[in-house]
């Protein structure tokens, strides 16, 4: 599905104006639930913040992956929500 938001708006933010299923951490950092997997476009979003570098659902996995209230749009970005992330990992889906 497609959502298009403007640039510098949080991924968090304007997903859930969409509406669009993603997790439903705040906003703040801390839980984790809003993980995406971003499978194009990562240069287009801004730099990992403090509480992205140590949040523990982020611990582990490939730089790829990023909190969607953490991070801000400033281009074309192409990711998988927590979601689709749970029911199926983008690398099994593209095989």
């Amino acid at each position: 599905r497609k959502v298009a938001l403007l640039q510098g708006v949080e991924v968090y933010k304007g997903i859930h104006q969409a509406p669009f299923p993603i997790g439903n951490c705040g906003g703040n950092g801390l839980c984790g639930t809003c993980v995406m997997e971003i499978v194009e476009g990562l240069e287009n979003l801004s730099p990992k913040n403090f509480r992205e570098q140590k949040n523990f659902r982020l611990r582990g996995k490939p730089e790829n992956y990023r909190l969607s209230c953490q991070c801000q749009v400033m281009g074309d970005v192409v990711c998988i929500t927590a979601p689709a992330l749970d029911a199926q990992p983008a690398s099994a889906a593209k095989s």
